[in-house]
């Protein structure tokens, strides 16, 4: 018995040492790219029972608006889930790991926005928009895949810190650069 209760306490030290560091930083223009605009929460995600292993699965809509000749992405909360029984508050110990899996799936979410928002700076009023379009969800996709697979799905706990730390010193990054952007996109002239 003294036996479990130190491997109970070890393991929770460990996921405490190895608590998520995902922010959520503002989008510098004045149209988000983002929607919604802030870290996704459990209660986001609709609760279900999957055909496979998987603990969760976030979806993500890439949108394209013409009149302000800008892209975003949108979460799509209707096929995006999470096991049930993972966020269920009863479960500590599932609970608290539930907290590592919605980090893996946050940044998801921030691998796709940033690689929308990098986009919106680059565009010119000149850009085809749907060409753009395609290539960011292009590019999005296949970051994706290959955070999953760096992250073996978030269980590569070393590889999943740093993808968070490069995605969060991305987001930074991006923000400190000057916006320019179409004056009929802030509503100009």
């Amino acid at each position: 018995m003294h036996f479990y209760r130190l491997s109970y306490a070890a393991f929770f030290i460990f996921l405490v040492g190895c608590a998520p560091t995902l922010t959520w930083i503002a989008d510098p223009s004045p149209i988000p790219s983002c929607q919604p605009a802030r870290l996704l929460q459990w209660s986001d995600f609709t609760s279900r029972v999957p055909q496979d292993q998987r603990g969760a699965e976030t979806a993500i809509r890439f949108l394209h608006h013409p009149l302000h000749h800008r892209l975003s992405i949108a979460f799509d909360f209707e096929h995006s889930w999470v096991k049930a029984d993972l966020i269920d508050p009863q479960n500590v110990a599932l609970w608290r790991m539930s907290e590592h899996l919605l980090a893996h799936e946050q940044l998801h979410f921030l691998i796709s926005c940033l690689v929308v928002r990098q986009a919106n700076f680059s565009l010119t009023e000149e850009d085809n928009l749907w060409k753009m379009l395609e290539l960011t969800k292009s590019v999005a996709q296949r970051l994706n895949l290959q955070y999953d697979s760096d992250t073996k799905h978030g269980l590569d706990l070393d590889a999943q810190a740093s993808w968070e730390a490069e995605v969060m010193t991305q987001f930074r990054e991006l923000k400190l650069r000057p916006a320019s952007f179409p004056s009929s996109q802030v509503g100009g002239t």
